[in-house]
């Protein structure tokens, strides 16, 4: 028989740090799961960061085969798709009785996005070295963040990490479709305003300075919109430098504004009040906030604690204010519905929705049904905005090309009549 060490959570959600031994690594599963013991850790002999590990036990860890490091992993992109993917892997190898640093190691091996396999390879070393999941998803901010890091701390206190992950999956591969749906739908107004541009400076700097060298020639004077269209072009001509630093000092002042408390509050605000896309922007905010709040508190995190968590991550400091306020409230002993009902940013419909959640003891479904109709919602209004933005782009970009053309020809077409006198 051979000596497993290991640290597991029991039924009360405490830390248990021992050994047990067995022949092999599942006939010592099969007795911690017996004494109804969630396994963290298991290893052979002693693992680093374990009470009886000693000087010389690091060479008991086990050894899987890592895949060479990509050279840019550091750099490489982590989407929500790849995370989602890191999640549901990890809960179903975790609820088939996998350990959680053996279910990493596997992963590891088997991922191909660079970045993230590195950052798992991070996390197993962290392991190691005697920190928990949470503890060791928060030393990477950059991957993991503050969401998933709450999420499973409170998993790791109660026991149900495979179900938080499970949820944390479920997620993120909605907000992966929903992202994907809005990057469909505003691919062609966004391929037609770049093309437009593309034209307009081969106009600008090709076309339009050789008719405005032709038409210089002309003893007659040019049509009205002919020298309107060329003192344009050339005013552009004369003062491209200045006009490029002009636009690059105020793109600066604005992104320095952004980054002070007021500024980013004030930026924050305009986006919700635009016409079409602030209404939007609004539904989707709320959307999101809805989601976290149902995962965090279905995961165990106490409503105060996620609220606070969530207006850290909705990314509008209007409604960051908002959600901290109500918190303030609950706190203080209000209800939910009633606290977020003082706050103008919520619509009607979810402080409605909160208080049935509320009184029902049924909060989180209720949080994600809302969050379904906005996401719903918002791909909605993405239609319709796309489908009357594109007639109106091609209409304005097709009034530019039609002004630049009557500039060219309408010299040409006062040359042919004059001759024919």
């Amino acid at each position: 028989m051979e000596q497993f060490t290991y640290i597991a959570k029991n039924d009360k959600g405490d830390t248990v740090r021992s050994s047990v031994m067995a022949d092999s690594r599942y006939e010592a599963m099969a007795l911690l799961r017996e004494q109804a013991l969630t396994v963290i850790e298991l290893a052979r002999g002693v693992f680093p960061g374990h009470p009886a590990a000693g000087p010389d036990a690091a060479h008991l860890r086990s050894a899987a085969p890592r895949a060479p490091r990509h050279r840019f992993a550091p750099l490489a992109r982590i989407r929500l798709a790849d995370m989602a993917i890191f999640c549901r892997q990890l809960s179903i190898t975790i609820n088939a009785g996998v350990p959680l640093r053996d279910a990493l190691e596997t992963i590891a091996v088997d991922l191909d996005h660079p970045g993230l396999r590195l950052s798992i390879y991070r996390l197993i070393d962290l392991l190691h070295a005697g920190k928990t999941f949470s503890q060791a998803l928060a030393l990477q901010p950059r991957v993991f963040d503050t969401l998933m890091v709450s999420l499973v701390a409170a998993a790791e206190e109660s026991g149900s990490l495979t179900q938080t992950l499970n949820q944390m999956a479920g997620y993120l591969e909605r907000s992966e479709r929903l992202r994907r749906k809005i990057a469909s739908i505003t691919a062609y107004p966004i391929f037609v305003a770049v093309f437009f541009v593309l034209v307009c400076g081969i106009m600008t700097f090709f076309i339009l300075p050789k008719f405005q060298a032709i038409f210089s020639g002309f003893k007659a004077q040019l049509p009205l919109i002919t020298r309107v269209v060329f003192g344009l072009n050339q005013f552009v001509l004369d003062h491209l430098a200045l006009l490029l630093l002009a636009a690059s000092a105020a793109i600066a002042l604005l992104c320095l504004y952004r980054r002070t408390p007021a500024g980013r509050l004030q930026i924050d605000a305009l986006k919700l009040q635009l016409p079409l896309w602030g209404t939007c922007l609004r539904k989707y905010i709320t959307a999101r906030v809805c989601r976290n709040l149902a995962i965090m508190i279905r995961g165990g995190v106490p409503v105060t604690s996620a609220m606070e968590l969530i207006a850290r991550v909705s990314a509008n400091r209007v409604m960051e204010r908002a959600v901290l306020s109500a918190r303030e409230r609950v706190m203080g002993g209000a209800d939910i519905a009633a606290s977020l009902a003082q706050e103008k940013v919520f619509p009607r419909l979810v402080v409605n929705m909160v208080g049935v959640g509320e009184q029902s003891g049924r909060l989180p479904e209720v949080l994600e049904k809302i969050s379904d109709v906005y996401e719903d919602q918002v791909e909605g209004s993405i239609l319709v905005a796309t489908a009357l933005f594109e007639p109106i782009l091609i209409c304005f970009f097709g009034g530019i090309v039609l002004v630049v053309v009557l500039a060219i020809y309408m010299p040409i077409f006062m040359m042919g009549t004059a001759s024919t006198h």
